[in-house]
């Protein structure tokens, strides 16, 4: 959250659009990920960085000033397939290089070349053994040939690589590895020892002691407002140093009159900010810019039980285009993300509710975020008050202990709840801390950013109602629902399904490779089955023999979009 007083505003910059790709694990196991493996394995090491360095540059910055920076990139140019360590059996052929960036508290990779072989598989995992990312196959490759990862504990990734038979291996470069200076993924089991360590979060510390768990008894009711809420890693490319940054911010997936699960993430704009993003290199690089943005989401990033030390870190969706942004000059500090991607129905997502009423004073009902880049956590607001383009907001004083909590950075982005538990406002920035609970916060008025700037580009209105359907507010959807399209029909994308009726085997006509989720429905709208299956240009069906004769909806969610058809099963 930008932390300011009245006096103090900094300006904000657009910034362009990333491209098109999408990152989600396909699951399975790495064969190499023990120690005799591991002992073997050759490194590539990168050159040591001072942590303390860049966390006295973030305590002489302006408090809160931007998004949260959590790490600092190095240049390589490391050639996967000629460094690794190479043999073969029965499986096929098996790469494997750990990659070691020292006193880094986590570590994210970047590859300027990721041609998979057509079935290969590749892992990526900890020193531990117990954070897995993989598997990734070819389809998983961005347009330009690009892939990046996101976060992984410790200051060592390991690549494992299969490429099956005698085919050939394709091309992996790594061309930077990001050094994380916090300490951050304090909650993986089995990392730590220590249980004051484990009960922090994988991208921070929220620095205050006044914020809630959502497993604990405050959160009780807003479970799906929860699922919705999601933190965003920002990743920001520079011309001149070759040195991503990357940040954090908070954020929640949103529903649109269509129902159709597109996967819209609402945020704010200043977590897109290049001014702040480059503040500590402009002296040394007076014509530095930000030429990409990259975006990771990270999904159920909370704890087990309430005050617990552990909980989840590695469900996330990488890949998200900017649709819609209006700033906080002129307007109410609005980003509004699409993920390139469906969210696996493995992540629980819940499309969060909104209003766009022009309430002045609505009754308070929660903000749900990420504080310094900790676990989820939950507050709830003394007041809300309107007027102009945000709503202010109080909170209540640490003399109540069952109603305490606030926001700080890292919070930027998460979304106000009024008592409906519709979002009305996503946060942009404020005088509140724990230590100084009678600060207030502003919050972007979705009402503001509703017609925003006049245009796509700079409001909500033709993406959460594209077809102007003009209702003042919608409730939420969840992943298992089988809602329609609010007062129109419903748009989903038509989906050729044969033979129909069928027996019991349905092919379908779709024009997408890689992986997709389907849920069928009954008459009644309950879903009776659902899965995920990988798209091939030659293989596009599921098998419904275990179902009841009688008709069903199918619905299929692959890359952004959803493909619905009537079935018959006979």
């Amino acid at each position: 959250m930008r932390k300011f007083f009245r006096t103090s505003i900094l300006a904000l910059a657009l910034l362009a659009t990333p491209a098109a790709f999408a990152q989600v694990s396909h699951g399975g196991e790495p064969l190499f990920n023990h120690s005799t493996a591991k002992a073997t394995t050759n490194t590539r090491f990168l050159p040591t960085l001072d942590n303390n360095k860049y966390i006295q540059q973030d305590l002489d910055n302006v408090k809160g000033a931007g998004p949260m920076r959590i790490s600092i990139g190095q240049a390589c140019d490391i050639n996967f397939l000629a460094d690794a360590h190479k043999s073969k059996d029965a499986n096929g052929v098996h790469y494997v290089l750990a990659v070691q960036s020292p006193d880094a508290k986590f570590v994210s990779l970047d590859f300027s070349k990721f041609d998979l072989a057509e079935g290969a598989e590749l892992f990526i995992y900890d020193e531990t053994g117990e954070f897995v990312l993989g598997k990734y196959i070819k389809s998983d490759v961005m347009n330009d040939g690009r892939f990046f990862t996101q976060a992984i504990p410790g200051s060592t990734a390991y690549i494992e690589y299969t490429v099956p038979g005698d085919v050939n291996p394709g091309e992996i470069q790594i061309s930077s590895v990001l050094h994380g200076y916090k300490d951050i993924f304090q909650m993986i089991d089995g990392i730590y020892s220590d249980a004051e360590a484990t009960a922090k979060g994988q991208h921070g510390n929220a620095e205050g002691d006044c914020h809630f768990d959502v497993k604990c008894p405050l959160g009780e009711g807003w479970e799906d407002q929860i699922r919705a809420t999601v933190a965003i890693e920002i990743r920001a490319y520079l011309n001149l140093t070759n040195q991503p940054l990357s940040f954090m911010c908070s954020g929640s997936l949103i529903n649109n009159t269509r129902q159709d699960r597109t996967p819209y993430v609402l945020s704010a704009y200043h977590c897109q900010d290049a001014d702040n993003m480059i503040a500590d290199f402009i002296a040394q690089y007076p014509n530095l810019q930000v030429t990409r943005l990259e975006f990771i989401t990270y999904f159920l990033y909370q704890k087990y039980q309430c005050n617990g030390n552990t909980g989840r870190g590695n469900y996330s969706v990488t890949g998200a285009e900017i649709v819609a942004k209006y700033d906080n000059d002129n307007g109410s500090d609005m980003l509004l993300l699409r993920l390139n991607d469906t969210v696996p129905f493995t992540y629980q997502p819940y499309f969060a509710g909104w209003d766009r009423s022009s309430v002045l004073s609505p009754e308070p009902g929660a903000c749900i975020h990420h504080p310094g880049g900790d676990f989820k956590k939950i507050s709830i607001p003394k007041s809300i008050r309107g007027g102009g383009k945000f709503y202010e907001v109080h909170w209540f004083d640490n003399s109540d202990p069952e109603k305490k909590g606030i926001t700080e950075q890292g919070s930027s982005g998460s979304s106000l709840f009024n008592a409906d538990k519709r979002i009305i406002g996503q946060l942009y920035a404020g005088s509140s801390y724990c230590d100084q609970p009678n600060g207030a916060d502003y919050y972007g008025r979705l009402s503001t950013s509703w017609n925003g700037g006049g245009a796509n580009t700079n409001r909500l209105k033709d993406w959460l109602d594209p077809d102007n359907t003009g209702v003042m507010a919608i409730d939420g959807l969840d992943y298992q629902s089988n809602s329609q399209a609010i007062n129109v029909v419903n748009q989903n994308n038509k989906l050729t399904v044969y033979p129909n009726p069928t027996s019991g085997i349905v092919n379908f006509d779709i024009d997408y490779i890689g992986m997709a989720e389907y849920k069928v429905f009954d008459l009644s709208g309950r879903c009776v089955k659902e899965g995920t299956t990988v798209l091939t240009s030659t293989l596009q069906s599921i098998d419904l023999r275990s179902l009841s004769k009688g008709s069903y909806t199918i619905s299929l969610f692959a890359g952004s979009k959803t493909y619905s058809a009537q079935i018959i099963k006979k």
